[in-house]
């Protein structure tokens, strides 16, 4: 997701004390927070990090930085920001089982990654969070990309968790992708004589009551880690459940790619998305097929576009 149309604020780097005051008492995430002003990649540095000292000590420690120059997202694709306007960062998981028996947690996990993202925006004012399966959290009238999460799993002592975050980007005018203080802005009344100003979304300068809160990105990584550990003490049964209620696509009529959303494939085809089961996978009907006749669908398999309400 690119950083567009300049910013809403004066970008200033992250300051690990506000965040490490904001964390919800008790919170076991994020204690421990490794800052970089610039990295390759936050989930590279974790994956290094936990090379070097074991994942079991690391549980939920946060490699953070204020600009990526080789950022990862999904199936390949790059994830790019300018400095100090995104919430870039990677948390260490360690599971209690290694291999195999991990899987069931780290399935909970990916499903509460993009729940934690969304209900942190909504602890700071933006409430419009939906969850794009697998984990993209979409927000706005009407959605667009807000956040992506990435979840990397070495089979052995831990996984690292990739979370990319639109925070201070004025995106008031980007046709795929929206901030928290875009949306932020959108909701507040538009001065008398700014109305036939296209794009005007709130004001830019800090020192205005419309731009957004301060420490906005400490008091989203903070939810996050407060959201993220009320998830995980949950059955998985019961994530699900609350990724029901944010489910940006079931009811949608999606197209299911099989290589990329902008690569034709033979195999492509239109469904019905009826939501998300206990295993992580996408449930889908494809359109024209009966009722009940669903196909489950592996995020490592395919991705999805959505298309609309289902006829």
């Amino acid at each position: 997701v690119p950083c567009a149309m300049g910013v809403h604020t004066h970008r200033m780097p992250f300051d690990p004390p506000t965040f490490t005051r904001l964390l919800p008492t008790g919170c076991s995430l994020g204690q421990r927070l490794e800052y970089h002003a610039s990295l390759s990649s936050t989930m590279t540095a974790a994956r290094e990090l936990v090379g070097s000292e074991g994942g079991a000590s690391l549980h939920g420690a946060v490699v953070l930085a204020d600009e990526q120059t080789a950022g990862l997202g999904r199936r390949g694709r790059s994830w790019d920001a300018e400095a100090c306007c995104s919430l870039l960062f990677s948390l260490v998981w360690a599971p209690a089982a290694a291999g195999p028996p991990a899987f069931p947690e780290l399935v909970r996990l990916n499903l509460a990654a993009p729940l934690a993202v969304a209900g942190a925006c909504s602890l700071v004012g933006v409430s419009s969070g939906l969850v794009k399966w697998p984990n993209d959290v979409w927000a706005g009238v009407p959605p667009k990309k807000l956040s992506g999460v990435l979840l990397d799993y070495d089979g052995r002592e831990a996984a690292v968790l990739g979370v990319g975050v639109n925070v201070l980007q004025d995106m008031s005018l980007h046709p795929a992708a929206t901030s928290v203080a875009t949306l932020l802005a959108a909701q507040t009344p538009t001065p008398p004589g700014r109305e036939a100003e296209p794009g005007w979304a709130g004001a830019l300068e800090p020192s205005s009551p419309l731009a957004p809160p301060a420490s906005l990105r400490e008091r989203l990584l903070a939810s996050f880690c407060g959201e993220l550990e009320r998830l995980m003490r949950m059955e998985t049964a019961q994530v699900v459940a609350e990724h029901r209620r944010r489910d940006l696509l079931r009811g949608q009529t999606v197209r299911v790619h099989h290589r990329t959303r902008e690569e034709h494939d033979p195999r492509d085809y239109d469904a019905v998305a009826a939501g998300v089961g206990e295993d992580g996978a996408l449930r889908v009907r494809r359109v024209g097929e009966p009722a009940g006749r669903e196909v489950a669908l592996a995020a490592e398999e395919v991705s999805i576009s959505p298309l609309g309400p289902a006829s």
